[in-house]
């Protein structure tokens, strides 16, 4: 039982300790710390900028840095904390476990998409014009990708709370 909340704990302070440090890129580690990496991703490309080839490069970096972090943030839960979640948690936990684990698959896809977007844009093969309403209808993808994240880690944190609520009790 303490090792499942211990567990807990560790990813809880994942999210917290990715908030608390977004200048440390190297050690994202969890859903929030990916959000804060597409964050400077939007001030590193804007549509219609003379760099555009080096503004690329850095967009695609921060969205191989960002997906890295969700992978092993993602590995965590869906590995061990779902051992515990099977272990421990009543239906309705575990149901709402599952419905994060389907968002997990979500948000794989939509970086999936913008990597294939940006490696599109870099190609060279697109027109001016098509370039930019392109590239404008990546930035707003990424965009609402971060809205999810967003949305995804705090509905994680209560979840996993309550979980840990409910192993504290017993």
């Amino acid at each position: 039982m303490n090792e499942s909340i211990e567990l807990i704990d560790h990813i809880l302070q994942e999210h917290a300790s990715i908030i608390k440090d977004v200048d440390d890129l190297g050690q994202i580690a969890s859903d929030a710390g990916a959000l804060q990496e597409l964050n400077k991703a939007d001030k590193n490309f804007s549509p219609g900028r003379l760099d555009k080839a080096e503004g690329l490069k850095k967009l695609q970096q921060s969205l191989e840095k960002s997906e890295t972090g969700l992978l092993n943030h993602f590995g965590h839960e869906e590995t061990a904390l779902m051992e515990v979640f099977k272990k421990h948690g009543n239906s309705e936990l575990i149901s709402d476990f599952h419905t994060l684990l389907l968002q997990h698959e979500e948000i794989k896809q939509r970086f999936d998409l913008s990597k294939k977007q940006a490696a599109q844009l870099a190609s060279g093969e697109i027109s001016a014009g098509h370039w930019n309403a392109t590239a404008n209808d990546m930035l707003a993808y990424m965009n609402k990708t971060r809205k999810l994240i967003e949305e995804h880690a705090s509905s994680e944190r209560q979840l996993f709370r309550a979980l840990r609520n409910e192993l504290s009790k017993g």
